[in-house]
């Protein structure tokens, strides 16, 4: 059996192999072997899937040092130091430093939400971190209400609309299980067509490419854009909706397309309206793209293209060429016709 001098040994506060805060003795070679980057990016991945099973589940951002805000059974307080051979963590809380067991403390506060939709309420419970402000609050349940079809939506905390401010959870007084109600309206539709023309004979070739991109002037969802059809027989394809200016970046939503001329839903338009599953959240002054690759038949197209229009609900675009739309489609003419919107 090997000794070990006892001043070689050390405690040692480090998270362990299921990644939970523990405490060590440390003798160079009894503690547990660190995590590989493989390893580490299986948790990161299984801690996405847990996220998104429940929407308003937030990271714990592990901020345990000094100077930063956490909360106690008696409110927020200031971590002034650690006591990790007892799990002890001191916090100056109303101006007094007391000692808290560290299971007693958290970064996350529990906040009922009450969503009240078209008459029918619903009650979930956030965690919201500690340091999260009111424009964090906000964004996060307008995140998650971009999955529904309400468009307009409005937090009220103590019997006032939630401030769009970066007054975090202590200065906004909010405590655990404490309650937000969350009013959403369904959102009115509109369409906009930034051509003023409309002609046959747009051309196609295996791996053409055309897309444009819109920056909005508002908060608004996008719930599908138009494709122009096919003089006759049949166009396929995929259409695209990515953020940023480019035509070859990832969506946010994928779909194959086949069209006939006898998919026009509005007489004389030559559009096919695509409709998303779910409006997408388009967010002011962003760039998005909307790309269409077909192959087939001769399609209609625009002319004498907008780059700015203003649409209803005053909701100004601007169109602009998209980075690898290299079948023709630009501001002037082309594909993409209309955006479908709700506000």
């Amino acid at each position: 059996m090997v000794e070990t001098n006892q001043d070689e040994r050390k405690l040692v506060w480090r998270s362990d192999e299921n990644n939970l805060w523990r405490l060590y003795a440390n003798t160079q070679r009894d503690l547990p072997p660190r995590l590989t980057p493989e390893e580490l990016e299986k948790i990161a991945e299984k801690k996405k899937e847990k996220d998104a099973a429940n929407p308003f589940y937030m990271a714990k951002e592990r901020k345990e040092v000094k100077g930063a805000l956490i909360h106690t059974p008696k409110g927020y307080g200031i971590i002034q130091n650690f006591k990790p051979e007892s799990n002890i963590i001191s916090i100056r809380v109303n101006g007094v430093i007391e000692d808290f067991p560290r299971e007693e403390v958290s970064n996350e506060v529990p906040v009922t939400l009450l969503f009240v939709t078209k008459g029918t309420k619903r009650e979930e419970v956030a965690l919201f971190p500690v340091q999260f402000t009111a424009k964090d609050i906000q964004q996060k349940i307008e995140e998650d209400q971009s999955q529904e079809e309400s468009s307009n939506c409005q937090v009220f905390w103590k019997g006032r609309e939630l401030p769009k401010t970066n007054d975090n959870l202590e200065k906004l007084g909010i405590t655990p299980l404490c309650k937000l109600i969350v009013l959403s309206s369904a959102g009115k539709s509109y369409s906009l067509n930034r051509f003023k023309e409309k002609y046959s004979g747009w051309g196609y070739s295996r791996g053409s490419v055309d897309g444009i991109t819109f920056t909005a002037s508002k908060n608004i969802r996008l719930s599908g854009f138009g494709i122009y059809l096919p003089e006759r027989g049949t166009i396929t394809g995929t259409a695209i909706l990515s953020e940023g200016d480019s035509c070859q970046e990832g969506g946010l939503f994928t779909t194959e397309v086949s069209l006939t001329k006898d998919d026009e839903e509005e007489p004389e338009s030559k559009i096919y309206h695509l409709k998303f599953p779910k409006p997408f959240r388009i967010r002011a002054g962003e760039k998005y793209t909307c790309t269409v690759m077909l192959y087939g038949t001769n399609t209609y197209y625009g002319s004498n293209g907008n780059a700015q229009v203003t649409g209803d609900g005053d909701v100004v675009f601007d169109f602009m060429d998209a980075s690898g739309s290299e079948n023709g489609t630009s501001i002037d003419s082309g594909q993409v016709p209309t955006l479908y919107y709700i506000l």
